[in-house]
């Protein structure tokens, strides 16, 4: 299956309606051109207004150093106008990083650019959507063989987004009004979360791409316990059946010591349990380490350090790292 092939049933998924105007932010080169062209053709057949923004390396390479190199900064408009729309899809045939010949001396204004374009593009949005195009880099990136890269990403797009909109929906409203989750794995590790009057949100087309998953931000100082982890994929790294201890809503120990050297070594607020998931997408069959699948796949787990203010936590910082697994007994009072 080709991502061309799914790209119409990626924008039935888009929780975009019609007459909405729509910023599809494209990391891509010209000969890539044709993805963006056919997303918007697929929004506009649904009423819906597409606006294309084209970040390209060459644009980076040739206007932005440019005007860094005439010490001129982008303006204010320039983000004023990509923060006025309340819904944005990124695009990325690849992931943004520094054009190629920056000089050492422009690199703190290029990332002051490049922080104002997320800002306008995230900040205050209806949706923002994140999709990951099958690319042979965005493979190499997650680690993961490019062939299976792409038959995972493409198979989990084809996901019958109206019976998952409805899974989700079903799921969440099963949920509603428990205020606290036991998670069990193994024959001795039991980790307690609390999430009282914490709200439930649904990934079936309105967030990262492939979708497939309801996730809640736990009361931040209030896991305790202990989980077993089969498999965690770091830096190129296999680690298995790796214990995580949590105290008082943060990690507090972990049983392989490279692991535990990077996240303790981490400021206070990244160890931060911030989140629990539960995978529903039928589409992704099997775990390949990487958390983009496997956080969605039917029957798995998740929980997350770190950030989680932006769906209805408390804890701020720039880290998120997700971990999954299947378990014992999952219990909801």
């Amino acid at each position: 299956m080709d991502f061309i092939d799914v790209i119409s049933n990626i924008c039935e998924g888009f929780p975009f309606e019609k007459g909405d105007f729509v910023l599809l932010n494209f990391w891509g080169d010209n000969e890539d051109l044709e993805v963006l062209d056919l997303i918007s053709e697929n929004l506009s057949r649904k009423g819906i207004i597409p606006f294309k923004h084209h970040c390209s390396r060459n644009f980076f390479e040739k206007v932005v150093l440019n005007l860094i190199r005439n010490e001129e900064n982008i303006s204010s408009g320039y983000f004023e106008v990509l923060s006025s729309f309340k819904n944005a899809v990124d695009i990325f045939m690849y992931p943004p990083s520094f054009p190629e010949g920056i000089l050492e001396e422009d690199i703190p204004m290029f990332k002051k650019s490049l922080a104002g374009l997320f800002k306008a593009l995230t900040d205050n949005k209806e949706y923002y959507i994140q999709l990951n195009m099958p690319t042979e880099i965005n493979a190499d990136n997650a680690g993961i063989e490019y062939s299976l890269y792409k038959d995972i990403l493409c198979n989990a797009l084809s996901v019958d987004f109206k019976e998952l909109k409805k899974v989700c929906k079903d799921k969440i409203e099963a949920l509603k009004g428990k205020k606290s989750i036991e998670i069990v794995t193994g024959k001795e590790y039991s980790l307690k979360l609390d999430i009282s009057n914490r709200q439930w949100h649904a990934d079936d087309g309105c967030g990262d791409f492939p979708p497939g998953e309801i996730y809640i931000a736990p009361i931040e100082g209030n896991s305790h316990g202990k989980l077993l982890i089969p498999q965690i994929i770091f830096r190129g790294q296999n680690y298995e059946n790796v214990h995580m201890t949590f105290k008082d809503g943060s990690l507090v120990k972990c049983s392989s010591e490279q692991l535990e050297n990077f996240l303790l070594s981490l400021p206070d607020n990244h160890r931060i349990l911030c989140e629990f998931g539960i995978g529903l997408n039928p589409k992704i069959k099997d775990l390949t380490g990487h958390s983009l699948f496997d956080e969605k796949a039917l029957g798995t787990y998740h929980i997350a350090l770190g950030m989680n203010n932006l769906f209805g936590g408390k804890n701020e910082c720039p880290f998120h790292m997700d971990f999954v697994f299947n378990c014992d007994k999952v219990i909801f009072k």
